[in-house]
């Protein structure tokens, strides 16, 4: 770009404003109204996971978080200092970053350029508590706020973003910071410019899966505002989508103007991501473990029931037929052979029937001594199913707690 006309406006500090430039050249930048991060996908809305039933079944829908950008290409020499202005906006005076506010440019990698923004729209880091309301409607035009967990203002200059509680998703958070910054960066790129780089960007969406999230979360991020979709696709490509090599060259470019490593920024997106997608998947394996666990205490213990029912009977007749036998004359009883198969199949073959009431006798005694082992041993196993029954339970009330924290709205009430 050409250096500003020495005709042209000037600031007291005598530089030429950028919105100046652009008025000179003919170039017309819209300023951008509250940019929020969307909601989930409204046809695939985030599960609970319910109390544990014999089978837990797994079904989970992570809510994406939502981001922007902001830069200028080829400013004049000298104007460096408007980078963190949006045109139109005054110019705010410069600001110390807050300890917060570096820790996430350099989580999120933001370059030099990307600092600037970032820094410049005095970020603000909520809880839930303090987040809610801060992303809905300002009376300029805005992508939905409802499940928003930050939003990026161009008329204001300003991020505000939620940061959960629990520091497993500090992740969650990072990505926030660098999706907003990207709105702030495309809001600062020549129309041009932007013009040229939404091809691209179209481009590599179209090489997305068809079924793959990203597509469901910038078009909830669009909503009834097309003209968003750009600026969505610029922040959601540049902080989820990464493949060997890069993308196209000239987008790659753009990005590094703000984003010094885009590949691990990317990976900080999967990196929280997938400790969901792990914590669900140790949940499915645990929970159908634990179905078997307890299928079979259940069966053991049915079979330990049925025997002892066996043992009970068949002594009741041991008893009857001894006590008959006892009542017989010597003679008659010292003539009588008797035959018996056990409860549990033991053949007991024909024999004097003093041998055999032996032989039976025995067997009770077996039996007796036996069923309280087994007993204690399948008290063991459901006492240990038990434990993994609760264990297992704590694994799904932790994911659904996590889950919840990347929904501020579902705290803050």
């Amino acid at each position: 770009m050409p250096p500003a006309p020495d005709d042209l406006p000037r600031s007291p500090s005598g530089r030429v404003p950028q919105w100046v430039v652009d008025d000179a050249a003919g170039v017309h930048v819209d300023p951008l109204g509250w940019r929020a991060a969307p909601s989930p996908p409204p046809q695939r809305p985030r599960r609970r996971w319910r109390a544990l039933g014999p089978v837990i079944l797994i079904g989970m829908a992570v809510l994406g978080g939502a981001w922007w950008a902001n830069g200028s290409l080829g400013l004049p020499e000298g104007l460096g200092s408007l980078l963190g202005q949006t045109p139109g906006v005054e110019q705010q005076a410069p600001v110390e970053p807050s300890p917060d506010a570096i820790a996430f440019a350099d989580e999120a990698y933001l370059s030099d350029e990307g600092r600037r923004l970032f820094y410049d729209t005095r970020p603000e880091f909520l809880g839930a508590a303090g987040f809610a309301g801060r992303c809905v409607d300002q009376g300029v035009p805005r992508v939905r706020a409802d499940g928003a967990v930050g939003c990026y203002s161009g008329a204001a200059n300003t991020i505000v973003m939620y940061v959960p509680a629990d520091p497993r998703l500090r992740g969650f958070a990072v990505e926030t910071a660098a999706h907003e910054t990207l709105h702030a960066a495309w809001a600062r790129l020549a129309e041009a410019e932007r013009a040229d780089l939404t091809g691209l960007l179209e481009a590599e969406m179209a090489r997305m899966p068809a079924d793959a999230t990203i597509h469901e979360q910038v078009a909830a991020s669009v909503g009834e505002r097309p003209e968003n979709r750009a600026t969505e696709l610029f922040a959601y490509i540049g902080t989820q989508v990464w493949r060997d090599g890069g993308l196209d060259p000239t987008l790659e470019a753009v990005y590094g103007r703000f984003i010094t490593d885009r590949a691990a920024l990317v990976a900080v997106h999967s990196g929280w991501q997938s400790m969901l997608d792990g914590m669900a998947a140790d949940i499915q394996a645990a929970s159908q473990a634990l179905a078997e666990q307890e299928a079979a205490a259940a069966q053991d213990r049915a079979q330990h029931t049925a025997d002892a029912e066996g043992v009970e009977a068949y002594r009741q007749q041991y008893e009857a037929k001894r006590a008959e036998v006892a009542g017989m004359p010597a003679e008659q009883r010292e003539r009588l052979r008797l035959s018996w198969v056990w409860w549990d199949g033991t053949d007991l073959p024909m024999a004097a029937a003093d041998t055999t009431l032996a032989k039976a006798a025995a067997l009770l005694a077996r039996d007796d001594a036996e069923l309280p082992a087994r007993d204690a041993a399948i008290r063991a196993a459901e006492d240990a199913a038990a434990a993994e029954r609760v264990r297992v339970q704590a694994l799904v009330d932790d994911l659904n707690a996590l889950q919840r924290q990347l929904d501020p709205a579902s705290l803050a009430g």
